[in-house]
């Protein structure tokens, strides 16, 4: 779904605009339109040729009635959209967006009641229409039509490597339930080598003894420590007085390899589509020299691309708000006469952009870099971790959004130091 703030043709300033809502689902479409004072309303197939010929007939019917613009509005719907969107866009139309939490609020005021009904939403997203309360439809061409493709593969795999290790977590402790050691030892070197050498089966590793225990370990991980391995023996030793079956283990030991098949098939396909993401920025940033480059302990260029796979062109906003609105990072007051509720951040934009900026922001919150000593601050200030994670994500869009429409080198010092300083500084 591509939303940006800005707004479709105004159809509230002239009459010679036809709008043309539809409430898209899986399996059929409700229209309503309306030509002069004629209504049209529709509910038809939801299949490309059905959809070509009943918009083809608003068309041309509202072509020779003297309109000279048309305007499909649709609600974004997870999908079920997309065919109709791009036929109008085919057939002339102008494609836009109705907020699916504008609709929902508006459809009681139309109707006075808390229903809802196929038939009732496509008059609700004419009349936001008519209202001028739109947002615009963008086709993303070139590296963010290719971006926007290969960044579900890159969350797929992500999500498919974190359930993986869940799962590893899971069956080590029915393989090897006295194993005391943390992820970052069971998925590094010394964790592969335990794997591949022995099937995190404490049973074998008994077998081996301690000795011929070592000598593989340190063949496999030359860096492991000797307190590593004492412990790992101690654990192994404890696991295996439970005496458990061999074919029970063998089946255990299997389902555990199966396991790591999986995670590595994710963490290759991630490795795969962060790769192709970060050449179609490096080619983004040929088309538009503005863009922002990685900075060494600030932004990666992998970051950089996931971001963009959102956003799409940043010369598509005019503003930080913008950007803010787009992302669900800006703020919500809550306050009436005397009452003042908290000031949170909305969410109500793009849920993926989000993800990306928490992970994007998350290491430069740490004590040595970039954001950490404000970030602390707020922290013994008693601000809440959450409140203080979406300070540092609009500090860190305001930052990219004025290093693209400045076009100057980063400058760490500018970031948190107001314009007029900085000038005086300089």
């Amino acid at each position: 779904m591509n939303r940006s703030p800005a707004r479709s043709p105004k159809a509230s300033t002239t009459s010679k605009v036809v709008i043309v809502a539809v409430d898209a689902a899986k399996d059929k479409h409700n229209l309503y339109s309306e030509i002069g004072d004629e209504v049209v309303e529709r509910e038809f197939t939801n299949r490309s040729d059905v959809i070509e010929e009943e918009l083809r007939s608003i068309r041309d019917r509202a072509l020779a009635a003297g309109y000279v613009q048309l305007l499909f509005l649709c609600e974004p719907s997870g999908g079920c959209e997309r065919v109709a969107m791009k036929t109008a866009r085919r057939l002339g139309f102008t494609t836009a967006w109705a907020n699916g939490e504008a609709v929902a609020k508006l459809r009681q005021v139309e109707s006075n009641d808390t229903g809802k009904t196929d038939i009732k939403d496509p008059r609700v997203i004419h009349l936001l229409g008519r209202l001028d309360k739109t947002q615009k439809h963008r086709e993303f061409e070139g590296p963010y039509a290719l971006l926007r493709h290969w960044h579900p593969i890159y969350l797929t795999a992500e999500t498919g490597a974190a359930a993986a290790k869940c799962s590893i977590h899971r069956q080590i402790g029915v393989l090897f339930p006295d194993f005391s050691f943390k992820k970052d030892f069971l998925f590094g070197p010394s964790g592969r080598a335990l794997f591949e050498r022995f099937g995190c089966n404490p049973y074998r590793i008994v077998k081996t003894g301690r000795r011929r225990l070592e000598k593989s370990m340190r063949k496999a991980a030359p860096r492991i420590r000797t307190a590593s391995l004492d412990r790992l023996w101690r654990d192994a030793e404890l696991s295996a007085r439970h005496g458990v079956d061999d074919r029970l283990l063998a089946v255990q030991e299997k389902h555990l390899a199966q396991l790591f098949e999986d995670l590595d098939l994710h963490l290759r396909r991630k490795a795969e589509a962060a790769r192709h993401m970060e050449k179609l920025y490096a080619e983004a940033r040929q088309l538009d020299t503005k863009l922002p480059n990685a900075e060494y302990k600030v932004v990666t260029q992998l970051h950089l691309a996931r971001l963009s796979a959102v956003t799409g062109p940043l010369s598509d906003f005019d503003t930080t708000k913008q950007l803010y609105r787009f992302l669900g990072i800006n703020l919500r007051e809550r306050q009436s006469g005397k009452y003042r509720g908290k000031t949170r951040i909305s969410k109500k934009g793009n849920p993926v952009g989000r993800l990306v900026l928490s992970q994007s922001v998350l290491p430069l919150v740490r004590h040595d870099r970039l954001f950490g000593p404000v970030y602390h601050a707020k922290r013994k200030q008693g601000m809440p971790g959450s409140k203080a994670m979406a300070v540092m994500m609009r500090r860190f869009v305001k930052m990219l959004f004025g290093l693209y429409r400045s076009g100057e080198k980063f400058d760490p010092f500018r970031v948190f130091v107001p314009q007029s300083q900085y000038r005086m500084a300089a």
